[in-house]
């Protein structure tokens, strides 16, 4: 196979052409292919929304969360919930369990408090019955 031209034609000599059908089969495939596949897919404004709503009354309070604070004393950890205070952890689970479940709860433990403490306030709303337990350290 010769990779190089040679440097003058000979008189009479025919010009080599390509083979162009193959060429244009393989552009129409592309084309139709690029056709089938921008027809297929959706417009993004005809996409489903994952979130649902309801028309339903509520209000921006219904959705938040309630917030357990834990601080830490000398003569032990206080577990505050709205202006409640408690130092017993059985008295604690008793008003979590009377609490809505949906809307969770936050425990946020301040710089005083021990890990014991912020653990029992953890383990208290799992037996009060939350699914939906979130932890913020020492804020």
């Amino acid at each position: 196979m010769r990779l190089h031209r040679r440097k003058k034609r000979r008189i009479g000599e025919p010009i080599p052409k390509l083979p162009l059908v193959a060429f244009v089969d393989v552009v129409l495939f592309l084309l139709l292919y690029f056709l089938m596949a921008g027809s297929l897919a959706p417009p993004e404004s005809e996409l489903a929304a994952s979130l649902k709503t309801d028309k339903g009354t509520s209000k921006g309070s219904d959705f938040a969360a309630q917030i357990l604070i834990v601080e830490g004393t000398d003569a032990g950890p206080i577990y505050r919930l709205g202006g409640r205070k408690f130092s017993d952890r059985a008295e604690l689970v008793k008003t979590l369990t009377a609490l809505p479940k949906d809307r969770g709860v936050i425990v946020k433990s301040s710089k005083t408090a021990t890990v014991g403490a912020a653990a029992g306030a953890v383990q208290a709303c799992k037996d009060a019955g939350f699914d939906k337990v979130s932890y913020v350290p020492g804020s």
